[in-house]
């Protein structure tokens, strides 16, 4: 209470002054004029002194009377001990001596003449020995030793009678000895009676006097223990029950709050001290009217603090239904539970009823959430003071059963927070915290969540969604593997229709394929757009099932597909993959079905490939080489060769064409056909294209150097990626404008025309402008036309080996090519034979009227050494003349 005090200076008295009167109130009593005050403690060690006294004179009054006691009760004890074995000894002794003792016995033997010796003896010592336990057992008196002697005298007499007769005394003496020993008997028998005697008047004295001193004693106490008890009732009644009862009342005064008169003490009227004497009463008394003071202004500031706390419990109960959160509060001792009127309406709780238990309030959640809510007040339980814990649930709308059955649409969200709050003891007392509603936050981040797994376009599950359903089916499997295909789909001449039509159209069929599809599908298959026009379809069946449902996806699309209104068509290549249970990684069957779509593809298209584990190995081999193509360009494993370029007329060595080799150190020789899709499609093919350039343009003129200067040609090959890539082709012209173009001749195929004629056009002329001879590679394969070529600056035209292998099984193909021949000399370009492996082509080519040629029949592509060997040996000529 002293800290609500002290919180605000300004209201109330200060605090202070209130701690200064409660310690006052709890000090020892204020010092007097310097005269002893009679306290009640001091009273107390009075009542107590006198209680001394009247204990001490009891105490010896009691000693006197137990000395005194103790005295008679001891002499009779020695009288009864001493009595009592005298009494018995003398008993014994007149027994052995009387009646069939001693003397009958003595008797019977002197009137028979046959004493009975043995008996005689034994009643003789039975006598002398209690006439010796008489004498030994108190010293005896005069009278009592004569008659103990006489009575020895009269034993000795017998002895000597029986034992030697001739010595005996005389008979009269025998008898005066016998009656003295008679009256010594009577003489012992009076003298205990007359002991009993004076015992008993001894101790009637002693009793006489120990009742006087009993009845002075006891009249001593009873006016010591009347007046003690007197000074002691006065004292209890002026000095503390009445001051008790003014205490009570002034206490009463207290508990009602009556604060405002002050407590009056019980002394003399008219006292600075207020009336309260200066004992311990007083000092209570004194304690209690400081107390109402500092009560009196401690109420007072307990009011403003309570004035100020209910405006800031109104504020915070307005801040609190501002937020729109709930409040709750659970005694764990207690077990009440509080819910405040929102978190009710939360829990669709009845606003009426009483506080709910915690069974009541799990009702009200989902069944599924019942656990992790019953979690986390468990941790809470657990948790130290001020801990903290939070769990989201769902709560089940009004109406749904205690096991959350029945529609659900309206199941809301609420994410409860706790604090922990530990007693003194250090045991957790209370858990308190908020609820708040989060079922719009759930609600956006389910359609996060949708967002993410499925395909915005078609609506259809997209690659992620796939991934973890394939990782989710295998987690849930236990053992057995069950069976599942996948189909990679492919839209065919897709690519066409985006580029023509616009993205629009493209979007539109890929909608449509995505229904036909969908279509198509038995329950437990779907089907996820993964990018593009790629298309998986699951199908949780084996190979035969799966293969079914691809030529049924072929069939399908045989037919046009309806998109904004146009009637369009594409085909479909599938790659398809089966789980063999023999993989461990679920994504491993997607990149297999992704293998065979490739190999489908690049086979011709429109049609399944299923997949198997060769394809598996082509495609890590491919991988590889992806991956060790750039190294090997700067290792040197990939190198050139030179196949000879020869004059037809003459059998001159025109020059080369510069052919790229590669050398791998683990697969050994690659063949371009293998190394160069993949360079072109990586992109590698740039830094490998310009490799290649640069050591032909090199070696060609080191090669001219070493001829003096004669004419020899390079023929270097470059693709359509090279020459539309405009970077690319900047960095090729200026490599070669300084000064490197010279007999320098590139090979460009027909793919780079059909791709776009006007900036193939302009590429060209760039290079021609540099002095750099072209030629047209491969014609014959393709769709060019020598009209095309006829506005195109090319100044060679390569016959492919394909259209030369054919000369011999068909007559009309020699016309056909002479007729190509003609017409490329008319448009002015020099014609180029390639493939040339028989002397029967040779000739026909030569007939024709092609400029030069090139092939096995002449010469392999060489390395630099041979094809310098080459030109050193083989002088101005190498092939005869024809």
């Amino acid at each position: 209470m002293s800290d609500i005090v002290s919180e605000d200076a300004g209201t109330g008295e200060d605090s202070g002054a209130i701690s200064g009167r409660l310690t006052r109130a709890a000090s020892g009593p204020v010092a007097g004029s310097g005269r002893r005050t009679l306290t009640i403690a001091r009273s107390a060690l009075l009542l107590a002194a006198a209680l001394v006294v009247c204990l001490a004179v009891m105490l010896a009054v009691g000693l006197q009377l137990m000395q005194g006691m103790g005295a008679v009760a001891e002499g009779w004890r020695d009288y009864d001990l001493q009595a009592a074995t005298k009494s018995d000894a003398l008993s014994e002794l007149r027994g052995h001596l009387g009646l069939g003792g001693v003397i009958d016995r003595y008797r019977e033997g002197a009137e028979s003449g046959a004493a009975d010796h043995a008996a005689l003896d034994r009643a003789l010592a039975l006598s002398r020995a209690n006439l010796e336990i008489y004498r030994d057992i108190v010293t005896p008196s005069e009278n009592e030793a004569r008659a103990i002697a006489a009575i020895a005298a009269f034993l000795d007499a017998i002895q000597v009678q029986m034992e030697d007769p001739a010595a005996a005394i005389p008979a009269d003496a025998f008898d005066t000895c016998r009656r003295d020993a008679v009256k010594g008997l009577a003489a012992l028998n009076s003298h205990l009676s007359a002991q009993r005697a004076r015992l008993t008047a001894a101790t009637l004295d002693d009793i006489e006097a120990l009742q006087r001193l009993m009845a002075v004693g006891g009249g001593v106490i009873a006016i010591l223990v009347l007046g003690l008890a007197g000074a002691a009732v006065w004292f209890t009644r002026s000095r503390i029950v009445g001051p008790l009862g003014r205490l009570v009342e002034d206490a009463r005064r207290l508990a009602r709050r009556d604060l405002d008169r002050s407590f009056q003490g019980w002394g003399k009227a008219g006292r600075v001290d207020g009336g309260f004497r200066h004992d311990e009463l007083g000092l209570l008394g004194r304690s209690l009217e400081d107390s109402r003071v500092a009560l009196r202004g401690l109420f007072a500031a307990i009011e403003e603090k309570g004035r100020r706390l209910g405006e800031s419990e109104r504020r915070y109960a307005m801040a609190a239904a501002a937020t729109n959160d709930g409040l709750w509060d659970w005694d764990l001792d207690s077990g009440d539970l509080f819910l405040s009127p929102r978190l009710r309406q939360m829990l669709h709780l009845p606003a009426a009823a009483g506080e709910p238990g915690l069974a009541a309030l799990l009702s009200h959640i989902h069944p599924d959430d019942r656990h992790a809510v019953l979690s986390a007040i468990r941790q809470g339980e657990q948790g130290a003071d001020g801990a903290s814990f939070d769990v989201e649930f769902r709560v089940l709308p009004p109406g749904i059963g205690e096991e959350g059955g029945g529609p659900q649409h309206g199941t809301g969200w609420l994410h409860l927070h706790g604090i922990v709050a530990a007693g003194p003891d250090g045991r957790v007392a209370r858990l308190a915290g908020s609820a708040a509603d989060i079922s719009d936050r759930k609600s956006y981040e389910a359609r996060l969540v949708h967002q993410a797994t499925h395909d915005f376009l078609t609506g259809l599950p997209n690659r992620a969604f796939l991934v973890r359903w394939l990782h989710d089916r295998q987690a849930a499997q236990d053992g057995e593997r069950s069976d599942l295909a996948l189909l990679f789909l492919d839209l065919d001449g897709f690519k066409l229709i985006n580029d023509s039509l616009g993205h629009a159209v493209g979007d539109r069929v890929l909608v449509a394929t995505a229904e036909r599809i969908a279509a198509l599908l038995e329950p437990g298959e779907f089907v996820a757009r993964l990018g593009g026009d790629e298309f998986v379809v699951t199908v949780p069946a084996g190979r035969e099932a799966a293969i079914a449902r691809a030529q049924a996806l072929e069939s399908a699309f045989k037919g046009p597909l309806s998109a904004g209104g146009m009637e369009l068509r594409v085909g479909l290549s599938i790659g398809l993959a089966v789980d063999d249970g023999t993989s461990d990684d679920p994504d491993s069957l997607l990149r297999d079905a992704d293998i065979a779509l490739y190999r489908a593809k690049e086979h011709g298209k429109g049609r399944t490939v299923l997949f198997d584990a060769s394809l598996r190995e082509a495609i890590l081999i491919r991988s590889r080489l992806e991956r060790d193509l750039n190294p090997a360009l700067e290792a040197g494993d990939i190198f050139l060769v030179y196949q000879p370029i020869l004059s037809l007329p003459d059998g001159r060595l025109a020059g080369f064409e510069a052919l790229v080799r590669w050398r791998h150190p683990d697969l050994g020789f690659v063949s371009p056909a293998q190394f160069i899709p993949i360079a072109e499609e990586t992109g590698q093919i740039l830094p490998l294209g310009r490799h290649v350039l640069e050591r032909a343009v090199d070696q060609l003129a080191r090669w001219r150097r070493l001829a003096g200067g004669a004419a020899l040609t390079v023929n270097v090959n470059l693709s359509a990626r090279q020459m539309l890539d405009e970077r690319h082709v900047d960095d090729m012209l200026a490599f070669l404008a300084a000064g490197r173009s010279e007999g320098l001749k590139i090979e460009v195929t027909e793919s780079m025309i059909v791709t776009d004629h006007d900036q193939a056009r302009a590429i060209l002329e760039r290079f021609h402008a540099l002095g750099v001879a072209l030629c047209m590679d491969d014609f014959g394969t393709g769709y060019s036309s020598l009209s095309q070529l006829s506005r195109l600056p090319f100044d060679v035209l390569k016959i492919d080996k394909s259209f030369i292998s054919a000369l011999g099984s068909d007559p009309r193909q020699e016309s056909l090519l002479r007729g190509i021949v003609e017409l490329a000399h008319r448009i002015g370009l020099e014609v180029v034979a390639e493939g040339i492996e028989t002397e029967a082509e040779r000739e026909v080519v030569t007939r024709v009227g092609c400029d030069y040629a090139q092939g096995y029949l002449f010469a392999r592509p060489l390395s630099v050494a041979d094809a310098e060997a080459l030109l050193s040996a083989a002088g101005p000529t190498v092939l005869p003349a024809p």
